[in-house]
This record gives C-alpha cells, structure tokens and sequence, in this order.
C-alpha cells in the first residue's frame, strides 16, 4: 500500500514531501489526506465536500483519486452537495433531509431533478 500511496501524492505533483501541508494547493492536500489513509491500511475512506474551493483541473484529480480508490476495493463516502461531483464518482447516492435518510437510489438509476426533489421534500 505504500507505492500506492506514493503514487497519489505524483498525481497532484508534490515535489517535494517534507513541505509543510500549510504550503500545499487543496488538491495537493486532498491528495496528501488520501495517501496517508493507504499508508495506514485504512478500510473506509470518508470524504466530506472534497472538492470544496478547488479549481477545475485540481476537481478532476480528486475524481481521479475516488476513482482509483474503488479500482482498489477501498469504499469511500462522499459528503457533497455538488451534483456534478456525486454523479461523476459515486454508485450509489444516500439523500438526506433535516437529519432523515429520505432516499437511497443507484446512480445509474436517478436524475439530478430526482435528488433535487427528495431534497427538499416534493419527490
């Protein structure tokens, strides 16, 4: 899991490891916060708005990193309210709503205007 991990911080060009994390771009710090779950054999990775004040490209990296997470098995929880994020990585989407599970849907299966709704309570 190390190499793995190693691999992650290449993805987001880390030049250097002993920089300190207050220097670091967010992607680099999303990318930083993922190997160090590898390192430690984590079984769960959990992940609240990843994409928060990211740019673009930086987005698409952290997409990258899900990604490679669930080729390697590794379940991951996304906490996001950006549509576009949920459906580009996620299987399956858990809506809440005033602390409630109020759906429990299959990406592939839900439009946008369907989470909307189970949002805020019209579906």
């Amino acid at each position: 899991m190390q190499l793995i991990a190693k691999g992650y911080t290449t993805l987001f060009a880390i030049p250097n490891l002993r920089r300190p994390i207050r220097q670091m771009s967010g992607g680099q710090r999303q990318a930083v916060a993922i190997a160090r779950a590898l390192y430690w054999n984590a079984r769960l990775v959990i992940m609240d708005e990843p994409t928060a004040a990211l740019g673009v490209p930086e987005q698409r990296k952290v997409h990258e990193l899900v990604g490679a997470l669930k080729r390697q098995n590794v379940p991951v929880i996304i906490i996001s309210h950006n549509l576009q994020d949920i459906f580009a990585v996620s299987d399956r989407i858990i809506v809440m709503r005033r602390g409630q599970k109020v759906g429990d849907v299959r990406t592939a299966e839900v439009t946008d205007d369907d989470l909307v709704a189970m949002m805020v309570g019209s579906a």
